[in-house]
């Protein structure tokens, strides 16, 4: 079924983590209590099965980051005013999330301010002052 985890039939006999979509919190459950009522001490079967739902969990985020555009989130932040018109003062990366997180981008992935840092690096006459504070050359 889809989602849905199936208990394995190898040695240990605990569940088996293949999924085609995302990690469902229910099935989780529901394999955890099968465990815990088919054995007296699951403490191995437990712990190499809530190490497999944390590397599926881990994987599923990176896979978000690397689904986002970068080439459409570079041209919203060449949007935002500052990079129109820039000033002696700086942008910092908080002020940029915010931009963007208006603008429709999901900023509560994880990591996703390295990503940001390295778009508006990547933008023409962009210096990074230090981490998270950014200057623009004005043009002449």
């Amino acid at each position: 079924m889809k989602g849905e985890m199936k208990m394995a039939s190898n040695n240990l006999d605990g569940p088996d983590v293949k999924y085609e979509k995302n990690v469902n919190i229910n099935n989780v459950i529901e394999d955890i209590k099968k465990v815990l009522g088919k054995h007296e001490n699951p403490k191995e079967i437990l712990e190499e099965y809530l190490m497999d739902i944390e590397s599926k969990i881990d994987t599923e985020r990176m896979l978000k980051i690397h689904e986002l555009n970068k080439e459409n989130i570079k041209k919203l932040i060449e949007g935002h005013p500052y990079f129109k018109n820039p000033n002696d003062y700086g942008i910092r990366l908080v002020t940029i999330m915010k931009y963007l997180k208006k603008k429709g981008v999901d900023v509560s992935l994880p990591d996703i301010d390295i990503l940001i840092d390295e778009i508006v690096k990547s933008c023409d006459n962009v210096t990074s002052s230090e981490f998270g504070k950014y200057e623009k050359d004005k043009l002449k």
